[in-house]
């Protein structure tokens, strides 16, 4: 019977305590931002045309400079559309950012 080379090891307590302080700093700006659950509807819909561009990215396998090159935009434009960071983007903005991928984009508005 032949031995397995190195197995995944989880890591050192010392490892996740580094990573948890980290993510858990109320100042650190890396990951995704999460759509809080009071967000406007605006908000909402921002939120939603991030994800439909990050999905565009997914299923394409496209690096972020190529998505970058077909909506006509810098890098870190792109980085701030792929980590959720609605803020920095208006709704319109978004929507045409999409519809350059997805030519055939419809937007519904409801009422409830």
């Amino acid at each position: 019977m032949k031995k397995r080379q190195s197995q995944a090891k989880f890591p050192e307590a010392k490892s996740l305590k580094r990573v948890r302080d980290k993510l858990s700093d109320p100042n650190y700006s890396g990951g995704n931002i999460a759509l809080p659950a009071d967000a406007s509807e605006v908000d909402r819909a921002k939120y939603q045309l991030c994800q439909l561009i990050a999905k565009y990215r997914r299923e394409h396998k496209l690096l972020q400079k190529d998505l970058a090159i077909q909506i006509g935009v810098d890098e870190s434009r792109v980085s701030d559309i792929l980590r959720g960071k609605i803020t920095h983007f208006t709704l319109d903005r978004l929507a045409g950012y999409a519809e350059k991928l997805h030519h055939d984009l419809k937007i519904k508005i409801i009422a409830a």
